[in-house]
């Protein structure tokens, strides 16, 4: 898995710098901000999902009874 994110990490470097150096670095952060703030927001929303479920299943847990 990680081998899959290190080759996906340097696909992507090598897509910005190509979009950089074709069109410049104003164009390329108004394509890729959107893109980042999208993907932060998304993976933000995921983890206070995850922290939610862990809370209400051990809140859960401690109210069964023995």
């Amino acid at each position: 898995m990680n081998g899959i994110r290190n080759v996906a990490l340097i696909g992507l470097g090598l897509v910005i710098s190509m979009v950089v150096s074709h069109f410049g670095i104003e164009l390329a952060a108004l394509i890729f901000l959107p893109l980042f703030f999208l993907w932060f927001t998304l993976w933000d929303d995921k983890k206070a999902r995850q922290a939610a479920r862990r809370y209400h299943q051990s809140e859960n847990y401690r109210q069964q009874p023995n």
